[in-house]
């Protein structure tokens, strides 16, 4: 995972205090960056991967549409 804070990239499954412990809150399911302490949420980066593929469909489609 890469932090969206800080940009350092760890991976989130060896991380000891994953989640809550970093925060205070209780079951918030963000990921504690080791770096910084930035709470990422893996909701949040599944959501940036589905628009980033829609953007990337919508370019081909706009790139075929030009070429005719």
């Amino acid at each position: 995972m890469k932090c969206r804070m800080c940009g350092f990239e760890f991976d989130e499954k060896e991380l000891k205090n994953r989640g809550c412990s970093g925060c205070g809150k209780h079951n918030c399911n963000q990921i504690h960056c080791p770096n910084c302490g930035f709470g990422n949420s893996p909701e949040l980066d599944q959501e940036f991967e589905f628009i980033t593929k829609l953007k990337n469909r919508f370019k081909k489609r706009e790139s075929k549409t030009d070429s005719i």
